[in-house]
């Protein structure tokens, strides 16, 4: 069994191309599933989860998302070894994005997986990105988003500007799928969470204007806001640091109406049907709701 093992092993370094795996089992499940998922075949990686990580391979879906929002990875280096566990680094293909894996496997052949697992890492300073001219770097990036945009794996509009002057404007994808209508560079999108960036900055801006306060409650500047608890304990700060316990409002309310969310004052009226229903704000308590996103 252990020499079928180590031929297994063999085989699998040379279909992946890795010469840098130490000769154990968990190095060996790990350059196995590193094999399956940038195979970029469902059935493949399906056929290896169940063989070998059954758990996920319910998941299946998901996986395979994750592998097409990736494209994979390029194994870098081996952090830490031992016979049932691998730390090392890998970096996505779609992107400049490096993660760190952890593998533990079971004691027992086949030695199946017990933990995997991934987490995004700043970019490692052994592996530093390498300089390009703008010119270059602007080719570069349009090269790359042409073929995310061909693959559909980006739709949308990109505008890069050096000293408050646009260098790169394109637009891909559909705005519309069922009427196969274009992106266009002003197309207006719904950006959901990334508008918490440009909302902080801007109460912020606020309060270096002396307009508002960090510290005052909500009720100072939505006086008309139903929910008693929030109006009086939750500040402003609160709001931004997503500590104002006001709760989460996704739910059956919001997938009933939400393609009727098409302005400011839509998402304020939601928010304050969810509030009446409920009183249980408790300012510091941490809270899911992105509820100063939208209102200022």
């Amino acid at each position: 069994m252990k020499r079928l093992f180590a031929v297994f092993f063999a085989a699998a370094l040379l279909c992946s191309g890795q010469t840098k795996f130490p000769d154990t089992p968990a190095a060996y499940q790990f350059s196995a599933w590193l094999d399956a998922f940038n195979s970029g075949d469902r059935a493949v990686l399906l056929e290896y989860l169940q063989r070998n990580n059954p758990s996920h391979a319910a998941d299946i879906n998901q996986e395979f998302g994750f592998r097409n929002q990736t494209g994979g990875f390029d194994f870098k280096k081996v952090e830490e070894s031992a016979p049932m566990r691998l730390t090392g680094i890998v970096k996505e293909r779609a992107s400049d994005q490096f993660a760190r894996f952890t593998i533990e496997v079971e004691p027992a052949e086949p030695h199946r997986i017990k933990e995997l697992d991934l987490r995004a890492i700043p970019p490692p300073a052994e592996f530093p990105m390498p300089r390009m001219s703008q010119d270059a770097a602007l080719a570069a990036l349009r090269a790359e988003v042409e073929k995310a945009a061909a693959a559909d794996r980006l739709s949308g509009n990109i505008l890069i500007a050096k000293d408050g002057k646009p260098v790169f404007t394109a637009a891909y994808g559909l705005a519309d799928r069922e009427k196969k209508i274009p992106n266009k560079l002003d197309t207006r999108f719904r950006l959901g969470s990334m508008n918490k960036m440009f909302t902080a900055v801007s109460v912020l801006q606020l309060v270096q204007d002396g307009k508002i306060k960090l510290t005052n409650p909500l009720g100072k500047y939505l006086t008309d806001y139903p929910n008693h608890d929030v109006t009086s304990k939750v500040t402003i700060h609160h709001l931004l640091t997503h500590s104002g316990g006001t709760g989460d409002f996704f739910g059956p309310q919001f997938d009933a109406h939400r393609l009727e969310l098409r302005t400011l004052q839509d998402y304020v009226k939601l928010y304050r049907t969810a509030a009446s229903n409920s009183n249980q704000a408790v300012a510091g308590r941490t809270a899911t709701m992105d509820f100063c996103c939208s209102v200022y």
